[in-house]
C-alpha cells in the first residue's frame, strides 16, 4: 500500500469517526489543534487506525500520535518491519 493510500485511508477513518468531510483534513493536520479532537475521539481513530493495517499495537502507542503524518509514519513503518508469510 502507498503512502497516498495509507493518507487516504486514515483520513477516511478520522472522517467516519468526527464527521470532517476527508477533503477538510489536511496532510500535515494536527489532531489536537488543527482538528480539535479529544481524548475519546483519538482514542477510537488509533484504534480503528490499529484494526484497518492490523499493527496489534498497544493503546498506550497509539495515545501519543498527534498528526496525520504521525500515524501514516507508524503504518509505514510496521509495514516495513513486517516479515512476509
Amino acid at each position: 500500500m502507498s503512502t497516498k493510500e495509507i493518507r487516504t485511508k486514515i483520513k477516511e477513518i478520522i472522517s467516519q469517526v468526527t464527521g470532517i468531510p476527508p477533503g477538510d483534513i489536511s496532510d500535515g493536520a494536527s489532531y489536537r489543534e488543527d482538528l480539535d479532537l479529544d481524548s475519546l475521539s483519538l482514542l477510537e481513530i488509533g484504534v480503528d487506525v490499529d484494526y484497518e493495517f492490523k499493527l496489534g499495537l498497544p493503546e498506550e502507542d497509539l495515545q501519543t500520535l498527534e498528526t496525520i503524518q504521525e500515524t501514516v509514519d507508524l503504518v509505514l513503518r510496521h509495514q516495513a518491519s513486517a516479515i512476509p508469510v
